[in-house]
């Protein structure tokens, strides 16, 4: 059985990344437990829900890497949850099962290619060859329309709360992806469709559904194509799964999905 420790473990994704470590950073760091935690096994994540942690000791795996926060905020602040009685339950379970956290956000964004963008663009079967560029993230499809290619991306992500702006029958073909909050602006005239995770209806950079709105009137074929956060990034810790295991083939290492968090009443 391996001894290998978490410290260990991170301290090979560090010189495996091909970027400097920024020390600075608040989001990449243990969240419970310490780099003397022994590890038998990996799960990679995108939220470090509660049943995604119980899966993962399941499996025997007994270090978390998620890709975004453990305890309900992006600064993982546990003074803001600290009487919360499901925050007391959820590291009462992970204390008990030797979990050990270590979330990876800022330099899995910052590594090229980015793992959420290669991850998210296999499950929609956007292939390379339709990309423009290496890493632009836009590419140029056979012409659909903003409703077969909605429907295509649904089919392949199973995706439950897909929310989609724009003429269903509007032809289109060169697409824009974004991921998480990562949303492209819709008013670039080389981008028909954007792909994104997630933004806010307005007051964002560009109120992106009211643009839509104002195109389909005025006859311009635009869309916008929301996946959701988690189902947008979720794919890239596939990636990551797999990145972790070529280096660290002392322990297995796996993906346990979070799963969709939103659902549609019937």
């Amino acid at each position: 059985m391996s001894n290998l420790t978490a410290g260990e473990i991170v301290a090979r994704i560090k010189s495996n990344l091909g970027i400097p470590w920024r020390t600075t950073t608040y989001r990449d760091t243990f969240k419970l437990g310490g780099p003397d935690s022994i590890v038998k096994g990996i799960a990679t994540t995108m939220f470090c829900s509660y049943d995604a942690i119980r899966r993962a000791a399941e499996a025997g795996c007994n270090m978390i890497i998620p890709h975004e926060d453990t305890y309900w905020n992006d600064h993982d602040d546990i003074s803001i949850v600290d009487h919360d009685p499901s925050y007391r339950l959820k590291v009462n379970f992970m204390r008990d099962h030797n979990i050990v956290v270590f979330r990876m956000h800022d330099h899995m964004h910052a590594q090229r290619p980015d793992f959420t963008y290669v991850g998210c663009a296999r499950a929609l079967g956007l292939e390379s060859k339709y990309e423009t560029a290496p890493q632009s993230h836009h590419f140029t499809l056979p012409p659909t329309t903003l409703g077969e290619l909605a429907a295509t991306f649904q089919k392949r992500l199973g995706d439950k709360a897909l929310r989609v702006v724009g003429d269903p029958n509007a032809k289109v073909s060169r697409v824009q992806l974004g991921v998480g909050y990562a949303t492209p602006p819709i008013n670039n005239p080389d981008v028909d469709v954007v792909v994104s995770g997630e933004q806010q209806e307005s007051d964002g950079f560009l109120d992106s559904p009211a643009y839509v709105l104002d195109a389909m009137t005025l006859g311009i074929p635009k869309g916008w194509i929301m996946l959701g956060h988690s189902v947008s990034e979720e794919q890239g810790m596939l990636e990551m799964a797999q990145w972790i295991k070529s280096f660290t083939p002392e322990v297995p290492v796996q993906l346990i999905r979070t799963e969709e968090p939103f659902w549609v009443p019937r």
